[in-house]
């Protein structure tokens, strides 16, 4: 029941974003993609006033003030300086990256502890489950919305607006002024849009830089199933159409869950829908021209829906009767008695994969066998926020017992969601600042987990005794990325204590801007690049290795795989040891311990690597203590030396 509840929930906080893509796809065909931004602005701006204890409520009007503004200036781009519309909106999408940032101050602001809207509606819940409560609630708001919009959109200045989308030319005849009424209509939709983002926030418990990408294309793909389900007549229907298909379209991922599809194939085949839809939109218009019946004319679109829909409901039905036949098979008594976990990462990442997998087989070593004792549902959001809520309903309706989420994201999620079961994280560098708990001893009562920062002060100091005297040291790191933003500001902080260690730096956003931050750093003269954990960095490492290899500038990782491509030192955490130790808490928990009374544990294995190979090419002589350290290394010869 949760994953379906929360997937309406969930489409009722999005219809706020799909009546805004509505305006500027149906009523003014104005392909907008500034809304990918506009909804992070709206998250941003409602976490940041929240959290400096501001009222949700002009927290969110606020969100829709400041999205307006984004909308309004790529529809002034547009109009005043003739720019196309497309590209209008991504150069001020592009912007509002960094805006965002500076707005938020840091990649990620948990809203765990914090009064939300979902706060107060809480404390007026009569006694219903939370989701159902927050479902009527929600509702009662979307029918008030719906009826608002529709009657706007039925006063002079909204029939102006529908006909300046409609006929400009015609509105311009009429002494209408088109630009204003585009910039106003434009401005407009990116205001529902930040409304959608604020409340998306205060749901899943946090704000993210990067909550707003795909937002355009969720928004289409709402729109057109919403008219592909009402039939387009009046302004009212239409608005209706959005919001149904909002729901649907939350209700398709949710589906996608409970048949056990990955939410990235959902992902392609949303794609695939909305472009095989408009270039059948398109056939249609085509026709509306040519002459012939118009009854005729409907009549095979008619045809044409009942086949989709019968289709459709085959597929369904084949699928949810492969579905019974799979659980029909199983005995239930033997069900009844397995423990259910479920395991959810926050994408396809080397570093959640190896947790991932060391946690599978120690919990194998331990004796807990699939099929046998206990089952794992392993679920991967694949980058997709929203999903990670939906993965989290479907382990609630599969009453798994306990939830391991490994990421901080997925962990934020988890923890602000989840109250009734334990939670074991792991592979979260801090978990504090997400708001599960103040000590490792004093947390929330169902939270206990495995976590640990990158001691860059230590790795510092090994880099200055290969590298000694004065020295400049060069960094490159995501601002997106709240871990990488800690773990950096830690090097800066022991830069600054040693006193012989200046520091540099340069901020990417994604992986095609490696190179040149790395050259930009060379040039500066760094002595040494000292790389904190980064997905990005290290998915572009080579481009590190190829700028510092030149002029002979060791490379520093905190990543033990990248040692063998090109750096000299690596010194960091085996992230097996993540997932052995999240295996022996959940284990500790299905044999009666409470998570509450059970203290975060810290990594116990820290790994460090030497290339011999690079030092030699560098020229280098690794001290004797240095070689005492190390627990691996890469030999003159390329190979792989382990150290027992």
């Amino acid at each position: 029941m949760e994953l379906w509840i929360g997937a309406i929930n969930l489409g009722f906080l999005y219809a706020f974003m799909t009546i805004g893509i509505f305006i500027t796809f149906r009523v003014y065909d104005f392909p907008d993609i500034t809304v990918d931004g506009s909804f992070t602005t709206g998250a941003a701006v409602a976490a940041v006033l929240i959290t400096a204890g501001i009222h949700p409520i002009p927290a969110v009007a606020a969100a829709f003030f400041l999205a307006a503004a984004a909308g309004a200036i790529t529809a002034l781009i547009h109009t005043r300086f003739n720019v196309n519309g497309l590209l209008a909106g991504i150069l001020v999408m592009t912007g509002l990256y960094s805006v965002n940032l500076h707005v938020m101050g840091r990649s990620n602001i948990p809203l765990l502890n914090e009064t939300t809207l979902f706060t107060h509606l809480e404390s007026l819940n009569p006694g219903l489950p939370s989701e159902i409560w927050i479902c009527l609630c929600l509702a009662i708001v979307m029918a008030v919305l719906w009826i608002g919009v529709s009657l706007f959109f039925k006063t002079d200045l909204g029939i102006t607006m529908r006909i300046t989308g409609n006929n400009p030319i015609m509105a311009a005849a009429n002494g209408v002024n088109v630009n204003l009424m585009k910039m106003l209509g434009i401005a407009l939709a990116n205001g529902f849009v930040g409304v959608s983002g604020g409340l998306v926030a205060q749901y899943q418990g946090f704000a993210d830089i990067g909550m707003g990408i795909g937002t355009v294309v969720i928004g289409l793909a709402s729109v057109i199933i919403g008219e592909a389900v009402l039939k387009r007549r009046s302004i009212t229907i239409k608005i209706l159409s959005v919001f149904i298909g909002s729901i649907i379209f939350r209700f398709m991922i949710a589906f996608a869950l409970f048949v056990g599809m990955n939410p990235i194939d959902m992902k392609l085949l949303t794609a695939i829908f909305v472009l095989l839809t408009l270039v059948a939109s398109k056939s249609v218009s085509g026709k509306k021209g040519m002459k012939g019946p118009i009854d005729s004319l409907r009549k095979r679109v008619t045809a044409q829906n009942k086949i989709v829909l019968s289709t459709g409901a085959a597929i369904v039905i084949f699928v949810g009767g492969f579905i019974g036949f799979r659980y029909m098979g199983q005995d239930p008594a033997a069900t009844s008695k397995m423990f259910k976990i479920g395991l959810l990462q926050v994408s396809d990442n080397g570093l959640l994969n190896i947790t991932r997998d060391s946690f599978v087989e120690e919990m194998k070593r331990i004796g807990y066998e699939e099929g046998r004792n206990c089952r794992i549902y392993l679920e991967n959001a694949n980058g997709d926020l929203a999903a990670v809520s939906s993965i989290l309903d479907k382990f609630i309706m599969e009453k798994v017992d306990i939830i391991v989420p490994i990421s901080t994201a997925c962990t934020q999620t988890a923890v602000n969601r989840v109250k009734d079961r334990p939670i074991v994280f792991a592979t979260v560098a801090n978990p504090f600042i997400i708001g599960t708990g103040k000590s490792e001893t004093d947390h929330l009562p169902n939270v206990t987990g495995v976590y640990g920062w990158v001691p860059m002060d230590e790795m510092l100091s090994m880099v200055k005794k290969i590298v000694p005297g004065k020295i400049k040291v060069g960094s490159i790191w995501d601002q997106a990325q709240s871990n990488s933003v800690f773990n950096v500001e830690n090097l800066r902080k022991a830069a600054e204590a040693d006193g012989e260690v200046a520091f540099v730096g340069n901020n990417i956003a994604n992986s095609s801007e490696v190179y040149q931050a790395a050259l930009g750093l060379v040039n500066k003269g760094i002595d040494a690049f000292v790389l904190s954990p980064d997905n990005i960095v290290y998915s572009a490492f080579e481009s590190v290795v190829k700028a510092a290899r030149p002029k002979k500038i060791p490379i520093a990782v905190s990543d033990v795989e990248r040692l063998s491509d090109g750096a000299l030192l690596a010194y960091g955490y085996d992230y097996t040891i993540s997932g052995v130790q999240a295996a022996h808490l959940v284990d500790r928990i299905l044999k009666g311990e409470d998570p509450g009374k059970m203290p975060f544990e810290r990594y116990r294995k820290v790994t460090i690597g030497i290339n011999l190979r690079v030092a030699e090419e560098m020229g280098l002589q690794i001290p004797d203590e240095v070689m005492a350290k190390a627990t691996c290394m890469i030999g003159k010869d390329g190979s792989k030396i382990e150290i027992k």
